[in-house]
């Protein structure tokens, strides 16, 4: 009971310095509701909090739509990931479907096989994201820097962002990147003329600084294999980054003060991206909201949100109180049936959560 009391007390001391005062009661009912437990619908959520079904369904649903308390969350996740960490952070941009939505997701990679998704931006098609995107990104770098000026925010994402407006952006606010590029794409080589392109499947180069419409940036590939290349079977990746090569300073490699990415940093980097990909899958079935039935992208934009909190609570709360137990657990559980730390917490909660209905010589005493 520790834990729960832990997380109560966060969540009260989170509402009290952040939340507007006449928004707890909403605040709390959706943290409870939408955060740390498994998701069926508005309505169900809304009946399991008072007798009357119809209060419950009509306070779960004011509470949804209530733009305040989501935009005041937001800023929540925002301070409480970003305000303590310094240097390079790396952060993946990625989207995905829910529903009738298309939603990108910035999510913090730590390293640890589930990257913890802060942000968010709902469309109603992958064909219209890509202008409120950038609107919604141009609100959210001028916030990053006022909570943490010294903070180098670094976005991995796939083909789909590998996009000259995007680029536009991230330069104005002095942002990094990581983008694999489809090897159709034209670049200019260092010994090209200042008209004449190349595919990028014809660069032969592990590394080159080439230029794509304006920007300088390198270009890293992963693997070149001309007989799997022309049988079709695999194609290596092609990634465009503006980070800085590592710099021979005798003093910053004493000091472990990274100054720039080597070719295979950046690829392990860019390896990491497909956490966020697992965060996806357990957003959908963990949380259940595979099959949710939102119609309206605010409500659904709220609703994710809270699961979002939900996520930065089992990191912050319950992953380093099990890290003991888990670490006596790996050196007897085979790697392939070693549980994610998301997946762990999560049960770890429900455990606590649970009251035995049978109790004495049954099925409670193991609880």
């Amino acid at each position: 009971m520790e834990t729960i009391t832990k997380i109560n007390n966060l969540v009260k001391s989170i509402a009290k310095d952040s939340i507007p005062k006449a928004k707890h009661h909403r605040f709390l009912n959706l943290v409870e509701k939408c955060s740390l437990s498994v998701f069926s619908s508005l309505n169900s959520a809304g009946r399991s909090l008072t007798a009357n079904r119809y209060t419950g369904e009509s306070r779960i649903r004011r509470a949804i739509a209530d733009n305040v308390l989501a935009h005041s969350l937001q800023d929540v996740l925002l301070l409480k990931v970003f305000a303590k960490l310094s240097g390079y952070v790396f952060c993946s941009l990625d989207h995905s479907q829910f529903g009738p939505f298309c939603i990108a997701v910035l999510a913090v990679s730590f390293r640890k096989g589930r990257a913890i998704p802060i942000w968010c931006q709902v469309s109603l098609s992958e064909a219209v994201l890509i202008n409120p995107l950038i609107s919604c990104l141009e609100e959210l770098f001028p916030k990053l820097a006022t909570i943490n000026p010294k903070l180098h925010l670094v976005l991995v994402m796939d083909r789909w962002f590998a996009s000259f407006r995007l680029f536009n952006l991230f330069d104005l606010y002095g942002i990094y990147f990581i983008a694999r590029t489809k090897s159709d794409k034209k670049v200019r080589l260092p010994w090209d003329t200042s008209w004449q392109r190349t595919p990028i499947l014809e660069v032969s180069h592990e590394e080159l600084d080439i230029t794509y419409r304006k920007h300088q940036l390198r270009l890293i590939r992963s693997t070149y294999d001309e007989i799997m290349r022309v049988k079709g079977n695999t194609e290596p990746w092609f990634l465009l980054t503006n980070l800085p090569r590592p710099s021979l300073s005798r003093q910053a490699a004493q000091e472990h003060h990274p100054d720039g990415f080597s070719r295979r940093q950046i690829l392990n980097r860019y390896a990491e991206r497909f956490e966020i990909e697992e965060a996806f899958k357990d957003i959908k079935w963990l949380n259940r909201l595979e099959w949710q039935q939102v119609k309206k992208p605010e409500h659904i934009h709220s609703l994710l949100l809270f699961v979002f909190f939900g996520r930065w609570l089992l990191w912050w709360v319950i992953t380093p109180q099990i890290t003991k137990v888990k670490r006596e657990l790996h050196t007897t559980c085979h790697p392939k049936k070693r549980l994610s730390w998301l997946r762990e917490a999560w049960e770890h909660l429900e455990r606590l959560r649970t009251v035995p209905v049978v109790t004495g010589r049954g099925l409670g005493v193991w609880g």
